[in-house]
């Protein structure tokens, strides 16, 4: 026993690197996933105050150079949220990679199919700005069709759900790994758990009906904020 021990001066040990480490990695991972919901929640408020009301489905080329700086707006804005998404993708797997060093093949492979899903925000980040290049400026100059104008603008537009789609696809498989592995490794509690099974299964409506809109998508939007605010909460325990 030390002298200090002996005086009653015992102050607390510090913690450790990998204690410290942990709760970084949870604080970024946890300001990736609001700071992405965030700019998602605040897309379409930005684009109205800097381009205006947008046009509605069938619009021609007209519509695009009303509003010119939608594509560079959005660009960064979808971009951001790709950032944001790798950011609290790659932290939780070392928060979990900390935890339990051996990972399954079949958490690795949940890993993988998150960054999949960040990465589709970025082709979703490409595909709102190619119209606002000058490859797309030229759109009037191959045609004054209104109508064929229009088809090609609805092209981009189908090809934007495509790589939203490929988000959700993605997404789903980390959020299984993340209610599993995470959970067996303590990352996230059973109340996160939960919220992440719940906008899993709010897809199946979506699956079964046709032609129907995808608003269970916001689902999988807002459990990047529950994360978010569940790591930022840990990280400062």
């Amino acid at each position: 026993m030390s002298t200090a021990d002996l005086l009653g001066n015992v102050t607390p040990e510090p913690a450790t690197p990998k204690d410290e480490t942990t709760k970084h990695l949870y604080r970024v991972a946890g300001l990736g996933g609001v700071g992405a919901f965030l700019a998602w929640l605040g897309q379409p408020v930005l684009v109205f105050l800097i381009s205006g009301q947008q046009g509605d489905a069938g619009a021609d080329w007209s519509s695009i150079e009303s509003s010119r700086y939608n594509g560079a707006l959005e660009v960064l804005i979808f971009a951001g949220i790709g950032v944001g998404l790798l950011f609290m993708v790659l932290g939780t797997w070392r928060i979990i990679g900390q935890r339990k060093p051996e990972a399954s093949l079949a958490a690795t492979t949940g890993q993988v199919m998150g960054l999949v899903a960040a990465v589709s925000w970025f082709l979703v980040a490409a595909e709102s700005f190619r119209m606002y290049t000058s490859v797309g400026a030229a759109i009037p100059k191959v045609t004054d069709d209104s109508q064929l104008q229009a088809s090609i603008i609805h092209g981009t537009s189908l090809d934007i759900t495509g790589a939203l789609l490929l988000f959700v696809v993605g997404y789903t498989g980390w959020v299984a790994m993340v209610a599993t592995a995470g959970r067996r490794a303590g990352v996230v509690g059973m109340p996160v758990v939960v919220v992440l099974a719940l906008c899993v299964l709010a897809w199946v409506p979506a699956l079964v009906v046709p032609f129907s809109v995808p608003w269970p998508m916001v689902g999988f939007l807002v459990t990047m904020l529950v994360l978010g605010i569940s790591f930022l909460r840990r990280s400062r325990r």
